[in-house]
């Protein structure tokens, strides 16, 4: 068994109020642990004061969410079910304010309750105007995450991110995005969230099923979270989330690098299993140093050729890059 305290810590910084988290972020590529950045918060400031819920419903319109309800004996891990044709939890609908009060109640002692990405602003919608980040970023999405003592597998998010913890201890294990192969993702289009996530379970990893992951763990660092701390994670950074108290709330901060109709490279990813996929070994290996040389080496395989002449590995415009999508969906369309 690999425990925790057996993990470097993620590099750390204790926050300074003259300081900008903007600023401190720009240009990392590594996680960041900012101590104490929310501190100052409302929001963190009631639940210290056990006045979270109460603190909460003020902004509350009510609207339903989903609640994920785990048994016991999943040991609060959210995961597939043993055959792997569902999942080890169950999905029921609540409010967030009741949820939030059946938390503080102990209603769910014998058993694990999560929330997962709520968007602030649509759920509660004057909260920001109290505790808020107050980034440069734009399309920035906001989400509130909460619930008892809880594992959320390891996965990678495109956006880049920043994670606030408002209430109880959030553990964050995290790994390069060069460990993928080693952390033995599970489908891409069946997942309890919506995410691929890592299948080997970080607290009891079968080394005999996936001796890989022992080179993953020479990678890893943790990051030990109480309220008011930030945690920056670059994109495509995987990460395991666990919640370590009985209630715990995070605000997290997503935004892109790049305009959102460029389009998503997951779909990408999908488009290329599905046309390269059923490949000979060969050819799917010849098709990915294409795509080394062409898309992870853009600015190389461009270099040469006149920028008059790029077509499209020159940098795409708004215009332009509806021009590709629309050329896309032609030839999609034109598939039997």
């Amino acid at each position: 068994m690999i425990y925790p305290e057996e993990i470097p810590t993620v590099e750390t910084l204790n926050f300074n109020e003259s300081q900008k988290i903007s600023e401190i972020i720009e240009g990392r590529n590594k996680p960041l642990l900012i101590k104490e950045a929310v501190a100052h918060w409302p929001i963190v400031k009631a639940s210290r004061e056990g006045k979270l819920s109460d603190y909460l419903a003020q902004f509350d319109c009510g609207r339903a969410l989903v609640v994920f309800r785990a048994k016991a004996e999943t040991g609060g891990r959210i995961f597939y079910n043993d055959s792997m044709d569902g999942f080890n939890f169950q999905r029921a609908s609540g409010t967030l304010t009741s949820t939030l009060r059946a938390l503080e109640a102990g209603e769910f002692a014998d058993d694990y309750c999560y929330v997962g990405s709520t968007p602030v602003d649509h759920y509660l919608p004057g909260l920001r105007d109290q505790n808020d980040l107050g980034l440069d970023a734009t399309g920035q999405l906001v989400s509130l995450w909460f619930g008892n003592r809880t594992r959320i597998a390891a996965h990678f998010d495109l956006p880049e991110n920043l994670a606030c913890v408002v209430s109880g201890r959030r553990r964050f294990t995290l790994f390069p995005p060069d460990q993928v192969a080693n952390l033995y993702p599970g489908p891409l289009d069946f997942n309890p969230a919506g995410q691929t996530i890592s299948m080997v379970d970080f607290y009891n990893p079968d080394f005999a099923k996936f001796p890989r992951y022992r080179e993953a763990l020479r990678s890893a660092l943790v990051a030990e979270m109480e309220p008011g701390d930030v945690l920056y994670l670059p994109s495509m950074w995987w990460h395991q989330v666990e919640g370590l108290e009985d209630i715990n709330v995070l605000i997290n901060y997503w935004w892109r690098s790049t305009p959102t109709w460029s389009g998503l490279p997951q779909d990408a990813l999908i488009h290329a299993l599905l046309s390269i996929g059923g490949l000979p070994d060969e050819q799917r290996q010849a098709w990915g140093q294409l795509f080394q040389h062409f898309v992870v080496n853009r600015g190389q395989a461009k270099a040469h050729i006149p920028a008059r002449c790029r077509g499209i590995l020159a940098d795409l415009d708004r215009n332009t890059s509806a021009n590709v999508r629309n050329l896309l969906i032609d030839k999609l369309q034109k598939i039997t």
